[in-house]
């Protein structure tokens, strides 16, 4: 995502900070316009707007323009709904060196505004895509990487052995893996916890998973 303009508010230059950003700004040659309180809070979506907001053009590209290596992790999201979630799952994605995450039909948009800032920047570093469950099989297929998904009666992921090229499935908050998927993926994975506890958030287990899997 490349930032091709700047929209500040008025009381954004009443500050020190803010002052030393539009200077920033300034010295880029980012082309930046200041707009009214009104404009700027309805463009934000947000109640507490910082003052600042960045205006660029959503990339578009299709999963076959990734770039196919010999250890590759990726991260599927199967029906994942909450902007919650998924901003952090993509954060935790960048953060544990993932090579892409594909979001299947069903799931909020990757460019969703909350999901943006949930996500605190992996967007300008993690490289995400839409895609459809035929265009998926098909790329995994193409490039002989396994399909793996989370279930509570899965292997141990503790000693679960990856291979070079895998993909893991994030399942939607409340029903987990859609039939399509599931009937796709070579096998499923569990993390042990206390009898007793359901389960676990889905960005909390697809942390935990990604940092076993980065091992």
């Amino acid at each position: 995502l490349t930032v091709e303009g700047i929209l500040t508010a008025p009381q954004l230059g009443d500050i020190a900070r803010g002052q030393a950003l539009l200077a920033r700004i300034s010295a880029s040659g980012t082309q930046t316009v200041q707009v009214s309180e009104l404009d700027f809070r309805t463009a934000a979506e947000t109640d507490s707007p910082q003052g600042v907001l960045g205006i660029g053009r959503i990339p578009t590209r299709s999963l076959d323009s990734l770039e196919v290596e010999s250890h590759m992790r990726l991260v599927v999201l199967d029906a994942v709904q909450d902007p919650g979630n998924l901003g952090t799952i993509l954060r935790t994605c960048a953060a544990f060196g993932v090579t892409a995450t594909i979001a299947l039909p069903g799931t909020v948009d990757i460019w969703n505004a909350k999901v943006v800032r949930a996500a605190m920047g992996a967007h300008f570093r993690h490289a995400a895509f839409h895609s459809t469950p035929e265009q998926l099989f098909g790329f995994l297929e193409r490039h002989d990487i396994e399909l793996i998904g989370t279930d509570m009666n899965g292997g141990n992921i503790g000693t679960f052995s990856a291979p070079p090229r895998v993909a893991l499935v994030a399942g939607n908050e409340g029903a987990g893996l859609s039939d399509v998927v599931r009937s796709r993926v070579a096998r499923t994975v569990a993390i042990p916890i206390e009898p007793g506890v359901e389960s676990l958030n889905v960005a909390v287990a697809t942390g935990i998973i990604l940092h076993q899997l980065r091992a």
